[in-house]
């Protein structure tokens, strides 16, 4: 469309003549060109944006998390939950339960689809190890989408 407009443009401008003597350069051939490049180069950076589309963040507040404690510390889910409460995870919620193999290290797991929550909980808390969600910890987990076992290692931020 834009094509169009320049044609008739350049045509009204130089006033359409008939004549038989041929101009050197042609403005009508000009501008065509440079609004094919135009639009080519507009539609190459459209196509590019749209196919690299990034995730987008997850949403603290719709998250559920559970936080189990994996260690003897009493009350460190709590501390923990609270943390995650006051940084937007107003789903966080401390739970009795202790999964086997806990201990030393805080791990963050996933329910199936919800690796990006889990990867953000675990940004939050500072915690490296992320990985999906174990059927011994889904059972104590119940509906959440994401767990936080609390190990030794954690420091209440």
């Amino acid at each position: 469309m834009a094509i169009v407009a320049v044609i008739v443009l350049a045509i009204v401008v130089l006033g359409g003549s008939s004549s038989s003597k041929s101009p050197k350069s042609t403005p009508v051939s000009t501008a065509v060109n440079t609004v094919k490049k135009s639009s080519s180069a507009h539609a190459k950076k459209s196509t590019q944006s749209s196919t690299s589309t990034a995730t987008p963040p997850a949403n603290a507040a719709e998250t559920t998390v559970a936080v189990l404690n994996g260690t003897e510390t009493t009350g460190l889910a709590h501390r923990v939950s609270t943390a995650l409460q006051r940084r937007g995870y107003s789903q966080a919620n401390a739970l009795n339960g202790r999964p086997s193999g806990a201990g030393q290290e805080t791990v963050v797991e996933y329910a199936s689809g919800h690796q990006a929550e889990a990867e953000g909980v675990a940004r939050s808390l500072s915690v490296k190890q992320v990985q999906p969600l174990d059927a011994a910890t889904a059972g104590l987990a119940g509906s959440a989408q994401v767990v936080v076992i609390v190990g030794a290692n954690t420091t209440v931020p």
